[in-house]
């Protein structure tokens, strides 16, 4: 639940704020969203499978 608010707040935030300054504090937000989402849906383990998955690419 923490994670999916930090992603539309994170979205929301860099709206707001816009620019340069709003793109990396809503990126920065919604990483941090997503790590909370990936944490609660696959457990410890999953963010760094994922990390691996992305950058074997």
């Amino acid at each position: 639940m923490l994670g999916a608010l930090l992603v539309v707040g994170g979205v929301l935030v860099g709206l707001f704020l816009g620019g340069w300054l709003g793109l990396g504090v809503g990126a920065a937000v919604v990483i941090l969203g997503y790590y909370f989402l990936v944490l609660g849906f696959g457990g410890q383990h999953a963010w760094l499978e994922i990390f691996q998955e992305f950058f074997n690419m």
